[in-house]
């Protein structure tokens, strides 16, 4: 049985991005248990993608309560809009609200293991000046870190030493991504819809500018669907964060569906959108 509290705390990450709907997250009063049940729930979510019931968590952690209470915490974190119950299940899965919260409040920060840094930079170091290359294979290893769909854009023309600037309002810009073709297996994306949705993104960047938009500079930011600017797509979630110095770069991140595992894919974009500034800027990864 394990013990869910045990390594609860670690390095913290670079900043979350606090969305629009922020403020709801911040003004929600958790008790420690209902925090913690949470927290399990969303993580056995991402990771096995079924409602998770209260006899699993008594099985498999030791909360050192009943099942009864924590049905009626789980009841609770329902009320609050934190948690909701599909179809007949007994089972609850995360809302959107509940992941915000997750996202910004009980998400543990942990960078990449350094065996896994030492691969991302050596790749980099071997890609040396080649612009294509390296922007290719970061979106490559974004995907790789996470299981999500791995996208890097940048401007039309990227220069030679580094990539051209990058405004804040970026219209058309040149896309990279990999990890598609794995990503659409998820069952979010059996439906048509929503699988026109992520293709629609990464192959031609449908959507994407409002996103752009609205990233801040620094930092790694993660977007919510159902969340603005992401209303209209709630299957969706995008890990982002921005790259290079000086007004030349780009951004990098992962697509994927609300059931990401936020928890890699924060430091994952973290630490390549900070090995691509280096190489943008003309130092070694």
């Amino acid at each position: 049985m394990i013990d869910p509290l045990r390594n609860a705390v670690d390095v913290p990450a670079a900043p979350v991005y606090r969305s629009a709907m922020s403020h709801r997250s911040a003004d929600v009063v958790l008790t420690e248990r209902r925090a913690l049940v949470l927290g399990l729930i969303v993580r056995e979510h991402i990771a096995h993608g079924q409602p998770v019931s209260s006899h699993w968590l008594i099985d498999h952690y030791d909360l050192g309560v009943s099942s009864a209470t924590i049905r009626n915490e789980m009841a609770a974190l329902e009320e609050m809009g934190l948690l909701g119950q599909p179809h007949t299940s007994a089972g609850r899965v995360p809302t959107v609200a509940g992941y915000r919260l997750f996202v910004e409040r009980l998400m543990r920060h942990a960078a990449l293991a350094p065996r896994e840094m030492r691969t991302i930079r050596h790749q980099f170091q071997q890609a040396g000046g080649d612009v294509e290359r390296w922007l290719r294979l970061a979106a490559v290893a974004v995907a790789s870190a996470t299981g999500a769909a791995g996208l890097v854009a940048v401007p039309e023309t990227p220069s030679v030493a580094g990539t051209a600037a990058l405004p804040l309002e970026l219209t058309v810009p040149r896309l990279y991504h990999a990890g598609l073709a794995e990503c659409i297996e998820a069952p979010e994306f059996a439906e048509a819809e929503s699988r026109r949705g992520i293709v629609g993104l990464l192959e031609r960047g449908d959507g994407l500018r409002d996103v752009l938009d609205r990233l801040p500079p620094e930092g790694v930011h993660v977007l919510i669907g159902g969340e603005p600017p992401l209303e209209h797509v709630p299957y969706l979630t995008l890990v982002l964060a921005r790259f290079g110095r000086g007004g030349h770069g780009g951004i990098v991140g992962v697509v994927g569906p609300t059931r990401l595992a936020y928890e890699r894919a924060v430091p994952a974009v973290g630490f390549v959108s900070g090995v691509m500034s280096r190489v943008a800027g003309g130092e070694v990864a």
